[in-house]
């Protein structure tokens, strides 16, 4: 009997690498069919009508599709909430949770967009209020801060999605040079690279 109820489209080369150690972490890897799309056919009519923006990845579960890749991180981990990977909606620390994800996807994606782009630190300077990181320096930061609050994931003693996150953030930048790695994020990277879920990811253990 086939147990695949959602349909994640991904490709080697692409953000959904980082879902991949999600559905093993959930244990729902059975229930979700991986299909591979080339970037050259996104742009057809059967992609187009899934997610117009032509990216991927996205996971489509019983007619609706998700798209944006923190949201299918929240998706998930809400879908299989008693698996621990999110805090309730009740829970106090719910809104770090998300804090943690929004910040992933807005400002520290945008700082790495930047600085790939070789924009000189002047012009960030020049622009810091209309740039959702602020600085270079605010950024590392907060990381810094929030890394060194971590007990020992951000959440305190239970791991969530967002620690997933940030970390595949932050050894994706390591690895490309647009970060570098700084003596206070490894704790918490080799912390996440010590999961049996990532253990065989050549990326994730490449720093």
């Amino acid at each position: 009997m086939d147990l695949k109820t959602m349909k994640l489209y991904t490709n080697a080369h692409s953000r959904g690498n980082t879902i991949l150690p999600l559905l093993k972490e959930l244990d729902i890897e059975d229930q979700v069919e991986i299909i591979q799309v080339d970037y050259k056919d996104l742009n057809q009519p059967e992609y187009l009508a899934l997610n117009p923006m032509a990216k991927i990845p996205f996971l489509e579960d019983q007619g609706s599709v998700i798209s944006e890749t923190p949201a299918i991180f929240a998706y998930l981990a809400d879908k299989y909430i008693e698996k621990g990977f999110a805090p309730t909606l009740s829970d106090p620390k719910r809104g770090e949770y998300l804090k943690w994800l929004f910040f992933c996807h807005g400002p520290l994606t945008e700082f790495m967009d930047i600085k790939s782009l070789g924009i000189s630190t002047e012009q960030i300077q020049e622009r810091r209020r209309s740039l959702g990181f602020g600085t270079e320096e605010t950024i590392y930061n907060f990381i810094k801060i929030g890394l060194k609050q971590a007990n020992p994931y951000l959440l305190g003693h239970q791991i969530s999605a967002a620690d997933l996150f940030l970390a595949y953030w932050l050894i994706f930048a390591i690895s490309f040079k647009i970060v570098p790695y700084l003596d206070e994020f490894k704790p918490f990277i080799q912390l996440i690279q010590q999961r049996d879920t990532v253990k065989g990811v050549a990326w994730i253990q490449a720093v």
